[in-house]
């Protein structure tokens, strides 16, 4: 499982004075949102190896569930992700990780939380280094005051427009994860079988 989801995968004092509205209309944009149904496409750069692994698939982010990453290249598989569970299921196995309980299991929920738009829990775990808003468009870079996240990466850079556009972190040793979504929708809001069945076993 740790090889998949690696290849896959007080307030005030914390932002800057200036920034908060606008880091705040960004949140309350991605908040919003009860679902978002995106492609993705995943690269992960591994200094130590001089190389870069691809991943690309299906996205879908419920507000209500978690969020579903379809892998279907180069391996298929599905990540379930919620705030306690993190299950990964492929056509002859499953198995099932502990959030609290797993360095892999907290970048999990960071995704979660980023795609989210959950201030609260973002500033409890992450300072606001800047943020550049121009109409539609968005830039937003965070650096983790968390101690886990410190362990594992030293900033995220985020940008969007109505929807989150792209998220890049930036990790120990020179290694980088970058995730592009394109084809966003907000529709349809309501879940099919299989991906209700598959958010069911993470409950």
């Amino acid at each position: 499982m740790k090889q998949i989801f690696i290849l896959f995968f007080s307030l005030m004092p914390a932002w800057v004075m200036a920034d908060i509205g606008q880091a705040r209309s960004v949140f309350q944009q991605l908040a919003q949102m009860p679902a978002v149904r995106a492609h993705f496409e995943q690269q992960k750069s591994m200094a130590s190896l001089n190389r870069t692994f691809s991943s690309q698939g299906e996205v879908l982010f419920s507000q209500q569930y978690g969020v579903l990453w379809q892998i279907k290249q180069p391996v298929q598989a599905d990540l379930i992700v919620t705030e306690k569970k993190l299950i990964q299921k492929t056509q002859r196995t499953m198995s099932e990780m502990n959030i609290q309980q797993s360095e892999y299991g907290s970048m999990a929920t960071l995704f979660l939380q980023l795609m989210a738009g959950d201030e609260a829990t973002l500033v409890k775990n992450f300072n606001l280094n800047s943020i550049e808003k121009n109409n539609d468009q968005w830039k937003m870079q965070l650096t983790p005051k968390n101690a886990l996240f410190k362990k594992l990466f030293d900033r995220v850079d985020m940008q969007g427009t109505k929807y989150l556009d792209q998220i890049v972190l930036h990790e120990k040793e020179g290694n980088s994860t970058t995730i592009r979504f394109r084809q966003q929708s907000a529709q349809p809001q309501q879940l099919n079988v299989q991906e209700y069945a598959l958010f069911q076993l993470a409950k």
